[in-house]
């Protein structure tokens, strides 16, 4: 089983998510627990594995993972 880092933050009504480690790999989820099982398909859709095979540790973030720096 692999274990990803999964970042989120919020971004109006929603918590953004970010995956570091797989570029490309974003979702959003309402609610904060939400967020493991959303992080969690994008990874599997991304890597085409079974969902048994993955696993996230989220770190909610003050700053947002999916914008850009300035």
């Amino acid at each position: 089983m692999t274990t990803y880092r999964v970042e989120c933050c919020r971004s109006g009504g929603w918590w953004a998510i970010s995956v570091p480690d797989l570029k490309g790999v974003h979702s959003q989820a309402r609610r904060l627990d939400q967020v493991p099982g959303m992080a969690r398909e994008a990874i599997t859709l991304m890597l085409g594995v079974a969902p048994e095979t993955v696993q996230v540790e989220v770190f909610p973030t003050e700053r947002c993972c999916c914008q850009a720096a300035k």
